[in-house]
């Protein structure tokens, strides 16, 4: 595939024989979380995600509570290959959606939440936003923040010698394209999209944090996984 995107910043981990470090990611989603940390674990990962894909969720607590049973009848010396345990899931409107995050730090596990959608971490790699609520597309919180990203890469496209395919709002799945794209530099802020994702999103949560109001709309801390995962660096930063 060819692929320009404005230079993609990309590196392959090294395959050595010494021990990997790795983390266990329980996540809600079939196809896009899976999708989006298979590309950044052949692309950029020091710490390698072990994806446990979901199949949607009908309440955040009973999400929370099937991962936490899966993760304790694995064998403790499976248990024992995982530096940290994590939770990926969206708010997407259920009520129990603070409670259930409350929950899963009591149990142990790191998360990396978004409200209303993980999709909201893909848009603030194109735009500079401030953590206001996003209004709903049709009826649909996801719609919206998809028809943001298709909407930045579009813009991109009306320049761009190789186009992007729009995110499918079907599929819902990350494609190399759009990821490269992700990846690149911005031609205007100069930085990787996704250090400019990382800091906004860092940005937006702290201050919701300070305001009393840390899972309110729009918010996501996919950046702090992203640090943890060695994909964003303090030299980046």
């Amino acid at each position: 595939m060819g692929r320009n995107h404005s230079r993609v910043v990309t590196s392959r981990r090294n395959q050595g024989t010494k021990k990997v470090n790795k983390v266990i990611l329980y996540c809600e989603g079939r196809n896009t979380e899976p999708s989006y940390f298979e590309l950044l674990k052949k692309n950029n990962c020091k710490v390698v995600p072990v994806v446990v894909p979901g199949h949607g969720i009908g309440s955040c607590v009973e999400f929370v509570e099937e991962a936490n049973k899966k993760y304790n009848c694995l064998p403790r010396t499976q248990r024992d290959k995982y530096s940290q345990k994590w939770l990926v899931y969206d708010c997407d409107g259920h009520e129990d959606f603070a409670v259930s995050i409350r929950i899963a730090r009591q149990y142990g596990f790191r998360v990396a939440f978004s409200n209303m959608c993980i999709e909201y971490w893909f848009v603030l790699h194109f735009y500079n936003l401030d953590g206001q609520p996003i209004p709903m597309k049709n009826n649909s919180h996801s719609q919206a923040q998809i028809d943001l990203v298709n909407r930045a890469i579009d813009l991109y496209n009306r320049s761009a010698s190789v186009k992007v395919k729009p995110y499918d709002s079907e599929s819902k799945a990350v494609e190399e394209d759009f990821f490269d794209l992700m990846m690149a530099i911005h031609p205007e802020t100069h930085n990787q999209r996704l250090v400019d994702a990382y800091n906004r999103a860092k940005i937006i949560h702290e201050t919701k944090k300070n305001q009393g109001a840390e899972f309110a709309e729009s918010v996501t801390t996919m950046y702090e996984l992203m640090k943890e995962l060695g994909v964003v660096k303090e030299q980046m930063i």
